[in-house]
């Protein structure tokens, strides 16, 4: 039975070598030469080729017809540092920066916020399938980012519905539209958002309904701060905090956020600005308990570099002798006046507004004499109007009405009757019998 098995294979062996032969045998004898080497390059690609173009002949198409193209082509690549979910996050650092006072980060912002908008208006659409990017794009032009971009990315039927909203409510803030843009954004709650977007939401909340309803303002003011804190997202929400919470009038919450802003933005490059907004304002509005306001000036005051307290100081004095609020006025006047220089022009601006804060009160004369010592050639344009002004107003108020020479219409017949009357209550008190 072994035997029988072996002939077998040893027949099945021979007739394999034969066959082998044959191939040698047609091709010229360079089989052994074609099973040690590899095919050469493109020799697979050739033989695929042919197979398709069998299958295509099957299918009853021409030899060369271009296949179709594919139901589902394609999109080009975005490298990682293109997409806009990266580019936006380093904007973010930038701005934060800008919070800690780099003048350099200010100016890379504006680079940054023109550089990305020309760089995602190219993008393919395919990007903006991503949630992350669309995200992204809201915060860019909520940032101050050409809103142009938006226009290809609200097309997207991939956009979730909250995503959709946000992005109609950037693109109307971003245009100018900020009726609109408040009507799309004002009932979405920051909170279940992305953080950081979340923040930027409500703080654009706060901004855009401040002037309607103050006390949501400020509720959307402390939901910037939470859910941003350190940002600028949250200088910016705690420099309009303030100013709304000194116009109501809510000196202990003014107080702790005024110290926190002190405290954590010291060198932002928007604090002097802010703080001339902030003093200005005081002098400027008819706060409730303004009287305890002066005394709160005075102490943010001594927070300030006192090269800048001077300046401070007459602003405050101009905004409170334009409003009218005399003692203000007075108070900041005579701080410049003793914080400048003789002969500066501080020293001329002080005397101006202190004297014109004077002309109207009792003590015009004094207000007058201070007037005529400012120098006015030290003066600018809008300080020598509010000089002529105060001088006009101090002639009107120190000088007697003339009498008419006679009246236009005889007095009244109740008149003649009151004074007949009150001849006889002389009368009567003095014992005079009638």
């Amino acid at each position: 039975m072994r035997g029988g098995a072996l002939f077998l294979l040893l027949a099945l062996a021979c007739l394999s070598a034969g066959a082998g032969g044959a191939i040698a045998a047609g091709d010229h004898g360079e089989s052994a030469k074609a099973e040690s080497t590899p095919p050469p390059e493109g020799a697979e690609a050739g033989h695929g080729e042919a197979t398709d173009n069998a299958k295509a002949a099957e299918g009853g198409e021409a030899e060369g017809e271009p296949p179709p193209e594919p139901l589902w082509p394609e999109m080009p690549a975005v490298e990682l540092d293109k997409q806009p979910y990266v580019l936006v996050r380093s904007l973010r650092s930038v701005q934060d920066e800008v919070a800690s006072g780099s003048t350099t980060a200010h100016e890379l912002q504006r680079k940054l916020l023109r550089d990305y908008g020309e760089q995602m208006r190219d993008l393919p659409v395919g990007v903006w399938d991503d949630v992350r990017n669309v995200r992204a794009a809201i915060f860019f032009v909520l940032s101050g980012g050409d809103p142009a971009v938006l226009k290809t990315v609200i097309g997207r039927k991939k956009t979730p519905f909250i995503e959709r909203r946000l992005l109609k409510g950037a693109l109307a803030y971003g245009e100018g539209r900020l009726v609109d843009a408040l009507s799309m954004i004002h009932k979405i709650e920051a909170r279940k958002l992305d953080p950081l977007l979340g923040g930027m939401i409500a703080l654009i909340q706060g901004t855009l309904i401040g002037k309607k309803d103050i006390k949501k303002a400020i509720d959307f003011f402390d939901e910037a701060r939470l859910l941003a804190p350190g940002t600028l997202i949250e200088e910016s929400a705690l420099r309009q905090q303030i100013l709304l919470l000194a116009r109501e009038g809510e000196v202990e919450r003014f107080d702790v956020l005024a110290s926190q802003y002190s405290r954590r933005f010291p060198r932002s490059l928007f604090a002097r600005n802010f703080r001339r907004q902030f003093f200005a304002g005081v002098a400027r509005q008819n706060y409730k308990r303004a009287s305890e306001w002066v005394s709160r000036t005075e102490s943010e005051l001594m927070k300030v570099p006192a090269a800048e307290r001077v300046g401070l100081y007459l602003s405050i004095a101009e905004e409170a002798t334009k409003g009218g609020n005399i003692d203000i006025a007075k108070f900041a006047a005579n701080k410049a006046r003793d914080l400048s220089q003789p002969g500066s022009r501080a020293v001329e601006r002080a005397k101006l507004f202190e004297g014109a804060s004077l002309v109207a009160t009792d003590e015009f004369e004094r207000g007058v004499e201070l007037l005529n010592q400012v120098d006015v050639a030290k003066l600018g344009a809008s300080d020598r109007e509010v000089r002529e002004s105060a001088l006009a107003v101090a002639r009107s108020v120190g000088k007697w009405p003339e009498a008419p020479e006679k009246l236009e219409e005889a007095p009244p017949e109740a008149v003649g009757r009151a004074q007949t009357l009150l001849s006889k209550v002389d009368s009567l008190l003095e014992g005079v019998p009638q």
